[in-house]
């Protein structure tokens, strides 16, 4: 079995795990009598842990050069720390669990994009059509699932999670062992990181390129349903932007080459710009359909340049921390405290409040812009 169809399936099942997770989760949550602020902190431990545990296992993965084992590892704990949740009742109990069990699952995205990245050092490996097989993954435990999931018990939704969480462990066994060059023992790779200035930058641009996001994917449906479209149409609309980011995928390769990973950062700037200025001030329908497609753009041009300016720019050494740091910062902090902030704009500008995302998006656009003379492979 080829290394491309291995990673594939490895990225296929993480994003399975939290196709289902992120949209039921919090409805298993409140069947076990937690209140919406239980449920918020309940959820915010496990980022917690993440932040915390991350750069320890990518420090690891670093100095050892290890990629596989680590992965490994992690899938185990992740699983082994969530079945007790179908016995818990008691609030303290479920916290625990869900700070041990995302905590470990957490790093899991980017340990898989740095065993992915230091594979196509040496072999002909596309990220990007690598990486599709996640979005469609999402598609089916968001939607397929859904479906299956809809007026059952809601312990058939802990049972989904276990049985996808299994299958990720399966399939991490048998994931090709890529290995970077071990680090020196006193290396401090976190320190090396965040000490290059152009990297800094880049973290800055795709921070407000991505944070951008947080209004649509908190509050996108909320406001949809304000304009007065249908929840069938909504979830078409929101499975659009998904096809749209795969398609791009099937195409990165090209895209890399030919436009550069600091550039294709800037174009999904741009992209975010003219999206969500259009999205605060239009309730046509059509117009929204055709934003939805500019989601291969602000979403997937932007992750696609990150983890190919982390691949060249970064020496295999210390690759596993920068994709940390960047999962971290960019998803963690930058998503995280933007959701935070979207509840206050939305509450107090309703739609008007994509307007705010379109500035974040333009700077965005000029950070990355700048640092396409300074990295040295764009």
């Amino acid at each position: 079995m080829s290394a491309t169809v291995r990673l594939s399936a490895l990225y296929g099942g993480i994003f399975f795990v939290i196709g289902i997770m992120m949209p039921f989760w919090p409805v298993w949550l409140q069947s076990k009598g937690l209140s919406a602020t239980e449920i918020g902190f309940t959820i915010a431990c496990g980022s917690l842990v993440r932040v915390f545990l991350s750069p320890q296992v990518a420090r690891f993965a670093d100095r050892t050069g290890e990629r596989k084992r680590p992965i490994i590892c992690l899938a185990i704990a992740a699983l082994i720390f969530y079945l007790p949740f179908y016995v818990a009742d008691e609030f303290w109990m479920i916290v625990l669990l869900q700070a041990c069990s995302a905590g470990m699952f957490g790093p899991l995205m980017p340990m898989c994009e740095s065993l992915t990245m230091t594979g196509a050092r040496t072999q002909p490996l596309n990220y990007g059509r690598i990486r599709l097989w996640g979005s469609l993954t999402f598609i089916a435990g968001a939607s397929g699932i859904g479906f299956f999931l809809k007026g059952a018990d809601p312990d058939m939704i802990w049972a989904s999670v276990s049985m996808a969480l299994a299958l990720v462990v399966i399939i991490t066994l048998f994931q090709p062992d890529f290995r970077s060059q071990p680090g020196h023992p006193e290396a401090k790779p976190f320190r090396q990181v965040i000490t290059d200035r152009t990297f800094l930058i880049f973290i800055a641009a795709t921070a407000c390129v991505q944070g951008s996001h947080a209004l649509y994917y908190s509050f996108g449906t909320l406001n949809w349903l304000r304009l007065g479209f249908e929840e069938g149409v909504i979830g078409l609309l929101w499975a659009e932007g998904v096809v749209a980011e795969v398609i791009l995928f099937v195409f990165a390769a090209d895209a890399v080459r030919k436009i550069g990973a600091a550039r294709l950062i800037a174009l999904g700037g741009l992209a975010c710009l003219i999206r969500w200025a259009l999205t605060a001030y239009t309730d046509d329908l059509a117009v929204i359909v055709v934003l939805q497609v500019f989601h291969a753009f602000t979403f997937g041009a932007a992750h696609l340049g990150a983890i190919y300016f982390i691949s060249e720019r970064m020496p295999e050494d210390v690759s596993a921390t920068a994709q940390t740091v960047y999962a971290l910062v960019v998803s963690g902090i930058g998503i995280g405290l933007m959701s935070f902030l979207s509840g206050h704009l939305y509450d107090a500008y309703a739609g008007k409040a994509y307007l705010v995302m379109a500035a974040m998006g333009g700077l965005g656009m000029i950070l990355a812009w700048s640092i396409r003379r300074r990295h040295n492979t764009a």
